[in-house]
């Protein structure tokens, strides 16, 4: 049966475990009352059958341990790809057992569903013994420690897009480079695609980087044909047009 379209969609981590264990309910919420923005309703406790829930703010958390690894076809794709944590792989294979982070709930504010759902998974992982980290909107995995590190230093004005969105930069047949994201669309945003650029994959990654940014942030409107760029003089054509990997869907493509 299809959702009912009021119904919102839970924003989801998982946290996969070399030992099949939820966090100790005191610790977990211990942790939580520590952070700044974070309103946890510790009337809203639950704990039943392997699953914690309760109440952030006005978003509803769930903390449920399944006692089998993440498929491996949502893992192989995303862990060979991580350059960022070139052990992805070996690690995320070897692990027995997962922890289901979820949020949700109707504020409207997705960044700070991003930002919430970002501190509990770094607490339920600093609490667990966590191998990896998978991103479920972003199709992305993160080393454990650098995840917890970079969730600790987040701020709503130096927010960790690397966290959420894949920046894929990959070669043509011809030489030059195309990038496309994956996690904008959770951010309620177009995802961003680079078909074709002669540029070094340094600054292609950085112009993406910082339109996302710009696009989260500010939430402009861009319309079909206008410009976006880093500055008053850079003029970067934007249209609206089908994804080079799905022609059902609607990107933010940039001619750069």
């Amino acid at each position: 049966m299809a959702e009912p379209p009021d119904q919102p969609r839970p924003l989801l981590a998982m946290v996969a475990l070399g030992t099949p264990a939820l966090p100790p309910t005191a610790a977990l919420t211990r942790s939580l009352r520590t952070i700044p923005g974070i309103a946890l309703d510790l009337r809203s406790v639950e704990e039943k059958d392997g699953t914690l829930v309760f109440g952030l703010g006005k978003d509803r958390a769930a903390v449920a341990l399944m006692p089998a690894p993440i498929p491996w076809s949502n893992l192989e794709g995303p862990c060979a790809t991580a350059w960022w944590w070139p052990e992805a792989t070996d690690k995320m294979k070897v692990h027995n057992s997962h922890i289901l982070v979820a949020l949700v709930g109707k504020t409207g504010n997705l960044v700070h569903q991003h930002i919430t759902l970002t501190h509990l998974t770094a607490v339920v992982a600093s609490h667990t013994d966590a191998v990896g980290i998978y991103w479920g909107s972003g199709t992305l995995v993160h080393e454990p420690n650098d995840f917890i590190e970079q969730a600790q230093n987040l701020s709503s004005n130096d927010l960790p897009l690397h966290l959420w969105i894949d920046f894929r930069i990959e070669q043509n047949d011809d030489g030059s480079y195309r990038l496309f994201t994956t996690g904008m669309k959770a951010l309620g945003q177009m995802e961003i695609e680079i078909p074709h650029s002669t540029r070094e994959p340094k600054e292609i990654m950085n112009f993406a980087y910082s339109t996302a940014n710009y696009m989260i942030t500010s939430n402009p409107r861009i319309d079909d044909g206008e410009t976006v760029g880093r500055s008053p003089t850079e003029k970067i054509k934007a249209v609206h047009a089908p994804s080079i990997w799905d022609s059902k869907t609607r990107v933010l493509r940039l001619d750069f």
